[in-house]
Parts: structure tokens; sequence; C-alpha cells
């Protein structure tokens, strides 16, 4: 396998806003009445970087409200933007923020709206009637993600105008002043990185990638993996044309460490002890589920199911199913779990 993982700076970008977005509904969740007493709670930091815990703080000390409630807006509910974009550099290959930036402005105000309307990957045309797309978008997501996209379509000059201004502003203001010391650091994490790709590139991708890549690959005529710092645990993957991309933060590579995986095997009752990530484990052994199942089935919100999810995907019983399509389905790794069981109960009695 003659690949290599790349650093790619738009994307860092990317995943900057990305990270600042996931880490207010993180906390929101937290403070969520369902999820206050849950055992499991503590477990819950996705943000395991110091730097990036500061980095966070400093922003949320700083930020004016009003650049925080357009991101709120334009990337927490229009998150399929930072999907866009990412297709964007990588379809254009865009070297730097400021590349990207200039690529959006040049580009026609439907277009971008119709770049994120691709990414919820619906067979309905971009220019059917409104009330036609409002009930693809319902029945696949919600209402409310249908009548914002709409809302998006038919203001499109002022959805681009406000996008442009966030990205600018957020790497002026949160971005550009630490870049050089991040670009720095992931030169010699990249070199690191590869040199483990290296000596056995499928146990890392599977590794790093929370399941089993070994056939996709030999499916896929390209593979782009890209590591990042502001994405810290975070992991997604995607097809952009004929590529299969993964995308994940530099501190996926605690997942190589003995000792953190000792330490995080004590906390698996706690993750247990909760019945609805019991189902999940039980459902998802028998096939695989895709998020929106997964929330229908349980009538929990997306951000409650995610809550869920990562606890299990972050101890390895749950699997990300690597599929020709970018949605993201689910399966239980049954070996890992018993596994960790067998490691739980040895903890205790030794």
């Amino acid at each position: 396998m003659n690949y290599n993982i790349e650093y790619n700076k738009s994307i860092e970008f990317i995943c900057a806003l990305y990270k600042y977005v996931a880490n207010r509904s993180h906390n929101d969740i937290l403070t969520n009445k369902e999820i206050k007493n849950d055992a499991a709670r503590d477990m819950y930091d996705f943000s395991p970087s110091k730097e990036i815990k500061k980095w966070l703080q400093y922003i949320n000390n700083d930020i004016s409200p009003f650049l925080r409630n357009d991101i709120n807006l334009i990337i927490a509910k229009a998150g399929r933007l930072l999907d866009a974009s990412i297709k964007m550099v990588i379809e254009n290959n865009i070297k730097s923020p400021y590349e990207l930036i200039e690529y959006i402005k040049k580009i026609e105000d439907w277009e971008l709206v119709k770049f994120t309307y691709n990414e919820y990957e619906l067979d309905i045309p971009y220019d059917s009637e409104d009330n036609v797309l409002k009930k693809a978008l319902t029945d696949q997501f919600d209402e409310e993600t249908a009548l914002f996209f709409l809302q998006t379509k038919n203001h499109s000059k002022e959805y681009k105008e406000k996008s442009i201004k966030i990205f600018e502003n957020f790497y002026d203001l949160y971005y550009k002043p630490f870049e050089d010391k991040v670009y720095n650091f992931m030169e010699k994490k990249l070199q690191e990185h590869n040199a483990l790709f290296k000596s056995n590139n499928i146990e890392f991708l599977n590794t790093i990638g929370l399941g089993d890549y070994s056939n996709l690959i030999d499916k896929k005529k390209d593979l782009k993996i890209y590591t990042s710092f502001y994405l810290d645990l975070g992991l997604f993957h995607f097809n952009v044309g004929n590529s299969f991309v993964l995308l994940y933060g530099y501190t996926m590579e605690q997942r190589f460490d003995k000792k953190i995986n000792l330490e995080k095997s004590k906390s698996l009752f706690k993750v247990l002890s909760d019945e609805r990530r019991l189902e999940i484990i039980r459902i998802t052994s028998q096939r695989p589920w895709y998020n929106k199942e997964l929330a229908d089935y349980f009538n929990l919100s997306t951000a409650t199911l995610s809550y869920h999810l990562n606890l299990l995907l972050d101890l390895g019983i749950l699997n990300f199913e690597p599929s020709i399509n970018n949605r993201y389905c689910y399966t239980a790794n049954k070996e890992n779990l018993k596994t960790l069981i067998d490691l739980a109960v040895h903890n205790m009695l030794e």
C-alpha cells in the first residue's frame, strides 16, 4: 500500500471551526438532565489535549456574542458547510485557509448552497420545488433541518456573505495567532504517524479508524488519509470522487498506548450501566445501523445519541462501518467487548 498520511492547512482550519462548534455541543449535552446522572458522564471528554482546552477557553472568554451567534446559526445548524468545504479543498487541491476563503468568494451564491445540499446525500435534485425538498429532508433528517435549508436556499446571497465573514473573522482572531506553532507541531506528528502507518498500514487504519478497513481498501482505487491537530479525538470518513477519505485527530494515537487503554477498561462497567447502550450493542451486533435509524429507534435527539455512541466508540466496543456512501453506520465489536470484559474482571480480581 503506497499511501502516505497527509496534512492540509486548509483542512486544519476547517477542523478548528468544527472543534469549537462541537465543544459547545458537548458542553450542552453534559448539562442535559438525562445525562447529568449518567455513571459514565465523567468519561465524556473528547478534548484530551491540554493545549486545545486552553485554546477553547481562550475563544469562549474572548468571542463576541455576534460572531458566536453567527457561528451557531451558519456552522452548527448548517454543519454541512464544513463537510462541503473539506470536499472543496480536496477536489480543488486547496492548500491554505486564505485560498479556501478566496475560492468561496469566487463561486456563485447558489453554488455554495448546492455544495452543502449535496452533503445530505439525497436523490432529489437541488432545483426541485421547495415542498419536495422539504419532504425529502424531513423524512431523512427532521423538519428543523428541512426548514433551515430552505431558508438558506432562498437567501443564498446572505448565507454566502455570512459564511465568508465567519471564516475571515475566525481565521484572524482564533486561528492565525496559533497557526505557526500548530504547523510545526503537526510536522513532527506527521512523521511519527507515517512511520507507524508504514510499519503495519492495515493495523494502523483499523486502530485509528475504529473499524475494519481491509476489504474496503482492496476495492478502492484511491485512499486519502489526513490528520489534524484541532480535530483531537474526532474521526470522519467519506468519499470524494473515486477516493475514500479518512480524516482523524492526532490524539487518536493514544489508541496505541496500552496504559491508556488499560485505564479505559476500568470504566467499562460504567459504560455498560445504561440500558440504551446495552441495546445499542445488542442490535448493532446483528447488523450495521445508521445514525438516523438509531435515533428513531431510541427516540433520541442526534446530540444525545452521539453522546452514547461516542462512549462506546471510545472504548472500541462499537466500530464505524466503512461504506461506499457517505452515511455513517455502526457495528458492535464483539471481540473487543469480550477482551475488555476479561481485562476488567482480571483488574478486579488481581
